[in-house]
Formats: structure tokens, C-alpha cells, sequence
């Protein structure tokens, strides 16, 4: 049966975001509180709160190597050392809201944008390394398949975009939903 083994409380306004690390030990959460909290989920308590961003954060991301990035309404992403629950990057560049975030496994970030853009980041010398533009509307989700050279990115404009990440052009839209 599915069940609900424990609740999480400590923010003080909406939750918009969660993600377990990969040995699924930790969880993350962003809030509309502009904070992320760390919660260790075999004593279900809160083991940190990591503080920086001055508006919502919409998303956040683990990759394999102790770091954490989040995406919010002040434009920009932060990563995060969770070993010293610190921040040691900001990373700028959108003109929007960045409501989603991912890895892909190979040093890479992908995120996107309200300014209807994707920009890759390389995250060993934080620095975006291409913007990916075709969408008309909000770029509302982004995700890396398993080998990590592959980026799908959801929108507002009802369509999915399949973006080869070597060549970074994008090489299937995907059409059908009506919202």
C-alpha cells in the first residue's frame, strides 16, 4: 500500500521544488521563502538551510559529486557545496526567471529559462558554454537523458524540443499537447 511515512515541515511559504541526491539519503527543497533545505531523510529532520537567493527558488538539482544547484526568480542559479552546506558559484546570464535545472552526469548544466532560452554551463570553470533558442514561450522544465549528450526541454509554447548536445541544435520537436 502507499503510504505516507513522515511529513517535512520548516518553510515558512510554499515549497516549489524537490530532489533526492543520488544515494537518496538527502532531499532538497526550494521554497518560495527563498531558501533551500536540506533534510536527511533517515531521521526526518532538517540538516540545513542554505540562504543567498532574493526570490523564489523554483528548482534544484543534485549531481553525483556533492553538489547542489538551484534555480530561482532572481535570474540566477547557485551552486552549492553540500559537504560545507556553502555556495561557490552564482551563475548569470539569463533575462528571465530560471525555473528549471539539470546535470547531465558530465560536469554539464543545463537551464531554462522565462526568456524562452536553455543555457549550458560547464560547471569546472562556470561559465555558459551555448543558449539554446526555438522556443516561443517559457522554458519551463529541461532534463538529460542517461548518457547525458541528449536534453529535452518542455515550454509554455505546448512543445518538447530533443537538442543534440554536441552540435547543440535542436533535432525533433515534439508536438501533441494542447496546453
Amino acid at each position: 500500500t502507499m503510504t505516507c511515512f513522515g511529513t517535512l515541515e520548516g518553510h515558512k511559504y510554499s515549497v516549489n521544488t524537490v530532489a533526492f541526491n543520488p544515494d537518496g539519503k538527502l532531499l532538497a527543497s526550494g521554497s518560495s521563502d527563498e531558501t533551500i533545505k536540506l533534510w536527511d531523510i533517515s531521521t526526518m529532520t532538517c540538516v540545513g538551510t542554505l540562504e543567498g537567493h532574493t526570490n523564489y527558488v523554483l528548482s534544484v538539482a543534485f549531481n553525483g559529486a556533492g553538489m547542489l544547484v538551484s534555480g530561482s526568480l532572481d535570474n540566477t542559479i547557485r551552486l552549492w557545496d553540500i559537504s560545507t552546506m556553502t555556495c561557490v558559484g552564482t551563475l548569470e546570464g539569463h533575462t528571465s526567471y530560471v525555473c528549471s535545472v539539470a546535470f547531465n552526469g558530465a560536469g554539464m548544466l543545463a537551464s531554462g529559462s522565462y526568456d524562452k532560452t536553455i543555457k549550458l554551463w560547464d560547471i569546472s570553470t562556470m561559465t555558459c558554454v551555448g543558449t539554446l533558442e526555438g522556443h516561443t514561450k517559457f522554458v519551463c522544465s529541461v532534463a538529460f537523458n542517461g548518457a547525458g549528450n541528449m536534453l529535452a526541454s518542455g515550454s509554455y509554447d505546448n512543445k518538447i524540443k530533443l537538442w543534440d548536445i554536441s552540435t547543440m541544435t535542436c533535432f525533433k520537436t515534439l508536438k501533441g499537447h494542447t496546453g
